[in-house]
């Protein structure tokens, strides 16, 4: 279809009530699918199966990301790059960056392998990465969804103060 010419409508901001409508249903459809591959991970962790561990909890990560960055800003990019969307998100809250510490080369190289493990985890057969790495990323990504669960909370508290200012 041919534009018109009708100029396009102004952006506007949204409401404080739809702010807070829009950052809680980010919140509660995220958390859905946080939990859901959370268990995944553990479960696969327990059984074994290294692969699909990696994968659910790249997913998890993944989707702890997103789920702060909707949740806060009503916008996430489309990207599976978790080491990406941790820096956007770190950028919106600083607590998120005690999930996964850098100190040392280890730490960075095992979180490099989960980022990886989106595509690799099912596709190469030539992707390892040990227990000890798997319980260590279960453990941080653990903690994790701990801090998204404070910062999106406090977020959202934030926002019904708002709305109750607005409506007074």
């Amino acid at each position: 279809y041919a534009l018109d010419d009708e100029p396009l409508a102004e952006p506007k901001p949204l409401t404080a009530q739809a702010r807070l409508q829009v950052a809680r249903e980010s919140f509660e459809s995220r958390g859905r699918l946080l939990k859901q591959f959370s268990e995944g991970a553990q479960f696969h962790i327990t059984r074994g199966n290294v692969d699909l561990a990696a994968f659910d909890l790249h997913q998890t990560i993944e989707q702890a990301y997103t789920c702060v960055l909707l949740t806060l800003t009503n916008y996430a990019p489309p990207s599976h790059n978790v080491k990406f969307l941790r820096s956007l998100a770190e950028e919106q809250d600083l607590r998120l960056v005690d999930a996964f510490p850098r100190d040392h080369h280890r730490q960075r190289a095992w979180f490099n392998t989960i980022n990886e493990a989106y595509v690799k985890s099912r596709y190469s057969k030539h992707f390892e990465i040990s227990e000890e790495a798997l319980v260590w990323l279960g453990e941080r990504t653990a903690h994790l969804l701990e801090l998204v669960k404070v910062v999106c909370d406090e977020h959202i508290q934030k926002l019904e103060q708002d709305v109750s200012r607005e409506n007074t």
